[in-house]
């Protein structure tokens, strides 16, 4: 009987209600990877205008994004440092200050207490803030188990010509760790995506950053078959940047972004954007204009095409048991190679594990986060 592969919508339906399987995170609760450190995304940057806030979730915390009135984002540990008020929730942010509805207690947004609401002179009071960069319309917060600052810095990723990357994020059973294995997975491209590898893919570890580029083919409705030629890097197990160059001045952009929010629960967020230089036998009044409306079109079908191959994943991962020594097979891709690599971005060591008898050997006891 030949393989079948399982169309979206049927891949859509595996995810949400998984024929009766239990999710990964309920499956198996102690988690047999800790949180990575590193830089992991909590957002796009056009979601939240100046003068705004917004609460995410980044390893079991919350985090409180705020921009100022002269566009600068801060990212800062929820709570009032008076008497605990959530300022996601009883926050307002005027010009540079961000101020709790509780007791309306003024704070730079750079952390300091700068008056309170008795006339008295300000505590020894300061917000605590994390480190956070825009970069490509992305918004990224460091995570490290310590608390310590950043090691290294995510890429300046150029947005200038660029739409705003459309995006959606799914809540998923599994670990940073599998959603950016995924790029290197050669094998499961053909077998779940139906892309066939044009040629052997060229992948490299450096420091911080996998790299690399492959040609796969597939055949497309309506279009038939069609090649695409990417490359690819991974920064961390947070940041996956994909471009590919469509033909002469276009040029589209897929990310794929996971964030540790719980032990084993990740907020997967996939988004694209797209340039095309302005036609030259055009007005230039008109070139511009026509170009941005061109740009959006790409970047629109990029995303359906791309946001739909990784819904595909989907299923895959929210039930999937964490193999910590996979029976790899030639045609798999650098899976060994690239969970070498991804061990710097852990301070905490795995899950111990200690033979308890013989009928439980190897059980894990605790996790280490």
């Amino acid at each position: 009987m030949p393989w079948t592969t399982p169309g979206t919508r049927k891949s859509s339906k595996l995810f949400t209600r998984g024929a009766g399987a239990t999710p990964a995170n309920v499956a198996f609760p102690s988690a047999p990877l800790p949180y990575p450190d590193g830089w992991f995304c909590v957002g796009f940057g056009h979601e939240i205008d100046a003068g705004g806030i917004l609460t995410r979730r980044l390893t079991g915390e919350d985090v409180v994004l705020a921009r100022g009135a002269s566009g600068v984002l801060r990212a800062l540990r929820p709570h009032c440092p008076h008497l605990g008020a959530h300022l996601g929730v009883m926050g307002t942010v005027y010009g540079e200050e961000i101020v709790c509805g509780f007791h309306r207690f003024a704070f730079d947004l750079d952390g300091p207490c700068l008056r309170t609401s008795y006339g008295q002179p300000p505590p020894r009071a300061t917000l605590d803030t994390l480190p956070v960069r825009e970069t490509g319309g992305l918004v990224l917060v460091w995570r490290s188990r310590d608390g310590s600052p950043p090691t290294w810095e995510p890429p300046t990723i150029a947005s200038a010509g660029r739409q705003i990357p459309r995006g959606k994020t799914y809540e998923v059973a599994c670990h940073p760790q599998q959603t950016t294995e995924n790029v290197v997975d050669f094998g499961h491209l053909e077998h779940l995506h139906r892309a066939t590898l044009a040629r052997t893919p060229n992948v490299s570890f450096e420091g911080r950053v996998c790299s690399g580029d492959f040609e796969v083919t597939r055949t497309l409705p309506r279009l038939g078959q069609v090649s695409a030629k990417y490359t690819f890097r991974v920064y961390g197990l947070g940041l996956t940047v994909l471009d590919c160059d469509l033909s002469t001045g276009v040029a589209a952009r897929f990310f794929a972004l996971s964030t540790p929010v719980d032990p084993w629960l990740t907020h997967f967020r996939v988004a694209a954007t797209a340039t095309v230089e302005p036609i030259g036998k055009l007005p230039t009044a008109l070139a511009k204009p026509v170009s941005a409306v061109a740009a959006r079109l790409v970047r629109d079908v990029f995303y359906v095409v791309h946001a739909t191959g990784s819904a595909m994943d989907l299923p895959v991962w929210h039930y999937q048991k964490y193999q910590r020594a996979p029976r790899l097979a030639p045609g798999d891709g650098p899976i060994g190679r690239y969970r070498k690599w991804a061990e710097q971005f852990y301070s905490a060591p795995p899950v111990d594990r200690i033979d308890v008898g013989p009928d439980r050997r190897g059980e894990r006891l605790r996790e280490g986060r």
